[in-house]
């Protein structure tokens, strides 16, 4: 697993993340939070060198605000 970064918000069936270790060639992979999957990675956006990253949640996920400033991973 290859950490990305930290749930900054939870906006709808959105989490927006805030991450340097990220490459455009990881849009599309799963996300999880220690060994749950919370969703996909749909977009990066701003700056180059410490983009934000748009993951969809899964929709059985309940109490997205629990995820704030947990540690996101991709496989």
């Amino acid at each position: 697993m290859k950490p990305i970064g930290k749930v900054l918000h939870s906006i709808g069936p959105l989490f927006i993340l805030r991450s340097n270790k990220i490459k455009i060639r990881d849009i599309g992979s799963d996300a999880f939070i220690k060994e749950k999957k919370i969703g996909k990675v749909i977009e990066l956006f701003g700056p180059v060198k410490k983009p934000y990253i748009k993951v969809v949640s899964k929709k059985d996920i309940k109490d997205k605000k629990s995820f704030i400033g947990k540690d996101v991973s991709i496989r």
